[in-house]
């Protein structure tokens, strides 16, 4: 990320640091974004939808009303992601069994396998990370750990690191 000259220094070593440590965070963010993307895209899904399929659970229905505030997204703006999630055939929308004027949404069997699909190619491509050793990876959970970046973190740590 480039920094304009005419905006201050940070005034001590560890602030510089901090910010190279910052700027560097957000560049391999952009990166990771950008892999997240084509990944998506090599799925023939957008980034939005990815993430609405990823949030649905396999065998269950979530109300719109839920899956909008899981994604943190307003249900009217969600409808027209889900129509076209829909018109592919990777959800449905059913009744829900709680009240039937709410309308739950569903992954098909297509929907599934598209999900796992998408995944499966994320989680076998090692992108961005591709250059650190074993002993990097481990010290970078650590660090993010202590950051309280846990969510992702937690569930593949105790996992071995395999090349």
């Amino acid at each position: 990320m480039h920094v304009p000259g005419d905006l201050p220094s940070p005034s001590t070593e560890r602030l510089r640091l901090m910010l190279g440590v910052r700027l560097g965070l957000l560049t391999l963010a952009g990166q990771l974004r950008q892999s997240w993307a084509a990944h998506a895209a090599a799925a023939g899904l957008s980034t939005a939808q990815v993430n609405a399929l990823l949030t649905l659970e396999p065998g269950t229905a979530a109300p719109m009303r839920s899956l909008a505030a899981r994604l943190n997204s307003d249900a009217s703006n969600l409808s027209v992601l889900i129509d076209r999630l829909e018109r592919r055939g990777v959800v449905e929308r059913r009744p829900d069994p709680a009240d039937r004027r709410v309308k739950a949404l569903a992954l098909t069997a297509e929907g599934e396998r598209l999900r796992a699909t998408f995944w499966r190619s994320v989680v076998e491509d090692p992108g961005t990370l591709a250059p650190l050793s074993d002993v990097d990876l481990q010290a970078l959970a650590g660090v993010l750990d202590v950051l309280g970046v846990t969510d992702a973190v937690a569930s593949s740590s105790s996992t071995p690191v395999r090349d």
